[in-house]
């Protein structure tokens, strides 16, 4: 009996690692980027994402996800764009050629912004990174302008929450001593993927992240209280969250000299619950990205619309099949929306321009 359960223990073990890449994310080792002064994927590796949505991410310079090659120009003007956002623009659930920097470079190409019409050649870094939020854009902007010659940033927004922490002074510059670089990383690079994705939902809980409390009686499992959500009841409260964004927003634009475009693609419309709801919880914390984008010099591009649209012939930006359907990260169809929408918005920014450059035309 001893012999047949280690044998059926070993054989169970070694078809679910041949299978694991299926169904179970990787594990891939982090190195510090002397560039972003951040710790980021090691370039060269492929990261799989299993979770929602089913596609493998090639890992290129600076930890650009997606992207494997940096800008070179062929004579023409190339125009750097840095992508900046967190896990929904980073956008590891869909393939390489899917991704929002990707489309980004097709649309405006598309669209005549680029080639021969005025010979410029627009070209994306992917620098999003999932958890990101104000503080980890403004902090990393003056340094790719300076060493990766970035012309301007596009700031992917999805969540209001991203511009509402407070304001710390980044003079400090990080170092490799300074940076976490996590035990996870370390075992990424002799253990394999399986066994840490299980060591992980051992020891940590899958909602808090926190270390787990291993049980070892009987008995009743006991609740731990729900996490509070921040609501904006009071007047007090709306105008302390209209302090942080405003904040946010001037940080950024005294942390780049360079222009900024905000685009906003929130979760909406979405199924929750079995129910579509159409309208945007955060549309009032919005409305103070847009009222303060004119001081701030930035362009703002609004997706809501776009995405309704979208929604109402059947189509759903965010979501996958095996996650959950209308509800999630963006998909293919989110980022393609949002690339054109960005692309018609700067071929219109352009057209604009056209009367005052040519000659002839009076002031």
């Amino acid at each position: 009996m001893i012999a047949r359960w280690l044998i059926g223990l070993s054989l169970g073990t070694l078809i679910i690692a041949a299978t694991s890449p299926w169904f179970v994310r990787s594990y891939v080792a982090r190195t510090f980027d002397d560039v972003r002064q951040r710790v980021v994927l090691s370039p060269g590796e492929a990261y799989r994402w299993r979770a929602e949505g089913y596609a493998t991410t090639s890992v290129g310079p600076h930890g650009m996800m997606g992207r494997t090659d940096m800008p070179e120009s062929d004579g023409t003007r190339v125009l750097t764009l840095a992508l900046w956002g967190d896990s929904q623009a980073e956008g590891v659930s869909v393939a390489d050629a899917d991704k929002l920097w990707y489309q980004l470079e097709s649309s405006l190409g598309e669209r005549g912004v680029s080639g021969e019409q005025n010979g410029l050649d627009v070209r994306v870094l992917p620098l999003a990174s999932s958890g990101d939020d104000a503080g980890s854009w403004r902090r990393q902007m003056p340094l790719v302008e300076r060493e990766l010659n970035v012309d301007g940033h596009v700031l992917l927004l999805c969540e209001m929450v991203d511009l509402m922490g407070t304001v710390e002074s980044s003079d400090a510059p990080a170092s490799v001593d300074s940076v976490d670089l996590s035990a996870t990383s370390r075992l990424a690079n002799w253990a394999p993927d399986l066994a840490i994705h299980a060591g992980r939902n051992l020891l940590t809980d899958p909602q808090t992240t926190e270390r787990r409390r291993l049980r070892f009686r009987v008995g009743p499992i006991p609740k731990t209280a729900q996490p509070t959500r921040v609501t904006f009841q009071k007047e007090t409260d709306r105008v302390a969250a209209e302090g942080w964004i405003i904040d946010n927003l001037n940080a950024i634009r005294a942390a780049a000299t360079t222009p900024i475009w905000i685009v906003y693609a929130p979760r909406c419309p979405l199924v929750m619950d079995g129910k579509l709801r159409v309208d945007d919880p955060d549309d009032q914390l919005w409305g103070i990205v847009e009222r303060n984008a004119d001081s701030n010099s930035f362009e703002v591009i609004d997706c809501r619309d776009t995405f309704r649209d979208s929604v109402a012939s059947g189509v759903f930006p965010h979501g996958f099949h095996n996650g959950r359907f209308g509800n999630g990260h963006l998909n293919a169809v989110g980022y393609q929306l949002i690339a054109l929408k960005f692309a018609k918005h700067w071929r219109d920014a352009e057209s604009r321009k056209l009367p005052d450059e040519s000659p002839g035309v009076a002031e």
